[in-house]
């Protein structure tokens, strides 16, 4: 509640309607009030910006989420997510929505790590967002420098299909579904400043969110990927196993070749099942769409 007020402001004194007429865009601000119970509604309706609530809180993925599709039902041909802690700077939202309105790209990530952090952020922190970044290149074919952003937009071509199913995690969420569906990714240089008030929701539990939502969106974006890597891994396992329990039972007489048959030949069924199930995921998810 301490910035919703200052938030709203500082986009109207950057973006008035005089200047954003001769570049051929608007902006409208559309504020997410997630179950909070202070009175951060009645703040932004005071602005005359458009506001959603949630009864509850219901996580900033849930937020991410209502924002993005009220805005595709606002017509909008950009959307743009702003945290209203202003650790991101409001005069970068023009660095993001560029390269979409160019054509160049349907999501653009602001990153703080090409850009500029004024303040020295925890090593946590920075360990965290490295590994989640390193995480991120591996499962997409983006060149990412920042996969933690706070700063993100969309094009109405990803607007119109997106799917965000956790309540955390909306980045690595967004850049994996944008990935199944071939989306242009960019990402621009951005400021990054320490926050002055409030607190942020990240956690020690965080990374287990987080891991359980990248899995939930890598089997609805693409099971027969993911199933398929890991038959393969308990197949090759299997076989390898069963070679080297062979020849230790040679040299070895009292080796217990029966259990370890046993084993090898359930661990190749299951990798086999696990084929079977990502090409019927894979049928069922393509036949729903």
């Amino acid at each position: 509640m301490e910035t919703i007020a200052f938030a709203i402001d500082k986009v109207c004194e950057l973006y008035p309607e005089s200047v954003t007429a001769e570049k051929n865009y608007f902006v409208e601000i559309l504020v997410v009030n997630d179950g909070s119970v202070d009175k951060t509604e009645e703040i932004a309706e005071s602005k005359g910006v458009r506001v959603v609530s949630h009864p509850t809180n219901m996580g900033l993925g849930a937020a991410t989420r209502i924002a993005m599709m009220t805005a595709y039902e606002m017509g909008a041909d950009v959307a743009v997510k702003l945290d209203a802690d202003l650790q991101h700077d409001p005069a970068d939202i023009e660095k993001v929505v560029m390269p979409i309105l160019f054509g160049k790209a349907d999501i653009c990530w602001g990153s703080r790590f090409a850009g500029k952090i004024h303040y020295k952020m925890p090593i946590i922190r920075r360990l965290g967002n490295m590994f989640f970044t390193w995480l991120m290149n591996q499962l997409t074919p983006y060149g990412i420098s920042d996969a933690q952003t706070g700063l993100m937009a969309y094009g109405k071509r990803y607007l119109a299909v997106f799917e965000l199913f956790g309540s955390y995690n909306p980045p690595q969420q967004l850049l994996i579904d944008a990935s199944n569906k071939f989306m242009k990714y960019a990402e621009v240089p951005v400021v990054f400043y320490e926050r002055k008030t409030g607190r942020s929701f990240v956690s020690l539990r965080y990374p287990f969110y987080v891991f359980i939502n990248i899995l939930r969106i890598m089997i609805y974006g693409s099971p027969l990927k993911l199933f398929t890597a890991i038959g393969s891994v308990m197949v090759i396992f299997s076989i390898i196993y069963f070679i080297a329990s062979t020849i230790f039972e040679k040299y070895l007489m009292n080796f217990p070749i029966l259990l370890v048959n046993n084993l090898s030949l359930a661990t190749l069924i299951v990798g086999l099942q696990c084929f079977f199930f990502g090409i019927l995921a894979d049928l069922l998810i393509k036949r729903r769409r």
